[in-house]
């Protein structure tokens, strides 16, 4: 079992509720957490510019879940989850 603990922070409840119908979208964004809570740095890619410190990773289509690693206290923060165009 693992220890890292994931957190979803308001702004990606906020994401989170304008996709509550896309059924397709919801279990690919389970898939990548529980993959997220095997080994969180060997997912995504890392994020520059204003996104420094963020990381990325493509869940269905041009959706993406933006989140962040805390490796000290062990917890996945979800940032954000929207169409690359208007997510970055």
């Amino acid at each position: 079992m693992s220890d890292w603990i994931v957190k979803r922070t308001d702004t990606f409840l906020k994401y989170l509720k304008k996709q509550k119908h896309n059924n397709e979208l919801l279990n690919e964004l389970d898939k990548k957490i529980n993959r997220l809570i095997e080994d969180p740095p060997s997912v995504g890619g890392n994020l520059s510019r204003n996104l420094h410190g963020h990381k990325s990773i493509r869940l269905v289509k041009n959706f993406r879940l933006i989140f962040i690693i805390d490796d000290k206290n062990k917890i996945i923060y979800l940032e954000a989850l929207d169409h690359r165009k208007d997510i970055y």
